[in-house]
């Protein structure tokens, strides 16, 4: 499936919107990477036009679909397509059909019935999630108008609005909704979709205070209780400063360190509307105190990253790669009789931190490294490239039976110590598993897998224990590839990189946002591995020629002789 392309010209044209977002409208819907700077309100230069004297009812429907570009004053304009009563009642922002050319508009047998039939490439619901459909999927709407005072009027239609994928990008933008990874360490991104309009800022926390999408369920953890709710659904900002009235159950029972990442996770929230640079949470519009910073209250990170230093393959032996050079790790042991590949290096800072896993010359072993003693850990018919968490725990997925197996050593323990355990992993039935990372935050994995005919990009939430020992996974959602696919890598907390390896064909890698985005990396000549990483790292690529470097969009040849690059994770 080709990915989605800028129309930016109708976007730039037929709207002037402060901060106007790149967004793909061809295709399924998707954007650009947010830049956190996005306005809560517009200055439309594109007005719709409300319903002309005596029109007929095809154009009244036509008129207020049109009207549906205009979320101004709560789609004051569309409303007036409606008989007084409906109008009233009408929710527009109850879902949103994206779709892809002109709907058929046709008369029923009843007076005033009419049936609309759309091509459906895209849906969001009331809560900014979007569904995006591979095939353009028909939606019929029916429609019954009614003559009232000699003019026709729309009396019944589905909540909601539908627009035409070609406008897309000039109405709706996306949002990061933020919550907590399960050791309130990190922010973890979960994007939504909705049109900037006045009302944003609430329209944001009342999806917040609803918690996370499906596939970050039981992944993450919102500081917010189940059923908390605004008090009014208004977020007044003054002075860049957002006044969130909340319910009394939402302070219920909450402690001080409750009440401190509450606010933090609306602060992180809302500064994606560039007037809010602080938040103040009120009861009965009487500010609540969060009391004095608790030894436990973390400022967590939305854009958490890694160090410059890599794990490489050189002589049969582990060794650093940073900048071209390479380093031999200290106190490892000889283990070139595996004929190591595929390494991974655990995050740097944390409790587990120095530690290693690698395959063996015919992927058949994952071998863990713990003190610089080295014993295989997991044994399978093909295993894929291992990657460790922030946790501790070694994850690697046998492609040829689909089973996912973690291993853990204790703190202060030796690899002899290890303990492991298979994640029940029924959603990778009848699929072949070709790479699978573990994000950085250590709440998602990025996992390739291929049903014998094509290949599909799917993010997952891991879902843990208190203790963070791995227990299974979410519902995962899948990314659009423009290129073939078999391996990804995480590029930041919202975005990772796939690519196909091949050993003699050119090879075009692609950056895939989470919210839809994307962008095509200059081809090279025979990639078999790529390796990018959180924190603006410098992006490596190799080829049986060596390791290349990118720079802007062009790839430079490195001097440093190593193989199988990987950054922490």
């Amino acid at each position: 499936m080709n990915f989605v392309r800028l129309l930016a010209v109708f976007a730039c044209a037929a709207l002037v919107v402060t901060g106007c977002a790149a967004i793909p409208t061809s295709g399924p819907v998707g954007t650009s990477a947010p830049d956190n700077t996005r306005p809560d309100a517009i200055d439309y230069a594109f007005d719709p036009a409300g319903p002309e004297e005596d029109a007929e009812p095809e154009d009244i429907i036509s008129g207020f679909i049109t009207a549906g570009l205009s979320p101004a004053d709560d789609y004051d304009t569309a409303r007036q397509f409606l008989a007084p009563q409906l109008s009233r009642s009408w929710l527009a922002t109850a879902r949103t059909f994206v779709y892809e050319d002109r709907p058929n508009i046709a008369s029923n047998v009843g007076a005033g019935s009419y049936s609309l039939e759309f091509a459906i490439v895209a849906e969001i619901d009331a809560f900014g999630r979007m569904t995006r459909h591979e095939q353009p999927r028909i939606e019929t709407v029916e429609v019954t108008l009614q003559e009232i005072d000699g003019q026709w009027r729309i009396a019944d239609l589905p909540d909601g609005t539908m627009v035409e994928e070609s406008d897309f990008d000039a109405v709706f933008a996306s949002y990061p909704l933020y919550f907590y990874d399960p050791t309130y360490t990190y922010a973890v991104p979960d994007y939504r979709w909705y049109a900037t309009r006045q009302s944003l800022a609430a329209t944001l926390v009342t999806a917040l205070l609803a918690g996370p999408s499906p596939y970050l369920e039981n992944a993450v953890v919102n500081a917010f209780p189940e059923g908390s709710a605004l008090a009014r659904n208004s977020v007044p900002v003054e002075a860049q400063q957002a006044t969130v009235d909340l319910t009394e159950q939402v302070f219920e029972d909450a402690p001080d360190l409750r009440r401190q990442r509450m606010k933090q996770q609306l602060e992180l929230t809302l500064r994606g509307i560039n007037r809010i640079s602080s938040v103040v949470m009120t009861l009965n519009q009487t500010p609540v105190s969060i009391g004095d910073q608790s030894g436990e209250f973390r400022t967590v990170s939305a854009a958490p990253s890694v160090g410059d230093t890599q794990i490489a393959i050189a002589d049969d032996q582990l060794v650093f790669y940073q900048g071209g050079g390479v380093l031999a790790i200290g106190n490892l042991q000889d283990i070139s009789a595996y004929g190591p590949r595929d390494p991974a290096m655990s995050p740097a800072g944390q409790d587990y931190d120095n530690q290693y896993s690698f395959l063996n010359r015919d992927r058949t072993q994952m071998v863990m490294v713990v003190g610089g003693e080295a014993e295989p850990a997991v044994t399978g018919q093909r295993l894929v490239r291992p990657s460790i968490d922030v946790h501790g725990w070694h994850w690697t997925v046998d492609s040829a039976t689909g089973e996912v197996t973690v291993v853990r050593a204790p703190v202060d323990g030796t690899v002899h110590d290890k303990a492991s355990r298979t994640i029940a992993s029924d959603w990778l039935d009848d699929l072949t598993v070709t790479s699978f990372r573990v994000s950085l935050d250590g709440t998602r994995a990025v996992v390739v897998t291929n049903d014998g005919a094509e290949s599909e990009v799917l993010i997952v939430g891991l879902v843990r224990d208190s203790n963070g020992v791995p227990r299974g996974f979410t519902e995962p959602v899948a990314l659009q590839a423009s290129v073939p696919a078999s391996k990804a890598v995480w590029d930041s907390a919202s975005s990772v990189i796939v690519y196909d390896e091949s050993d003699d064909e050119s090879v075009s890698a692609e950056r895939l946002d989470l919210d839809g985005g994307s962008d095509l990396f200059t081809p090279l000549l025979g990639m078999t591995n790529f390796a990018s990483g959180p924190g603006n790292r410098i992006i490596y690529a190799e080829t049986p020629d060596g390791v290349y470097s990118r720079v802007s969009s062009v790839w430079k040849k490195q001097d440093g002789e190593a193989s199988d690059l990987a950054y922490p994770g």
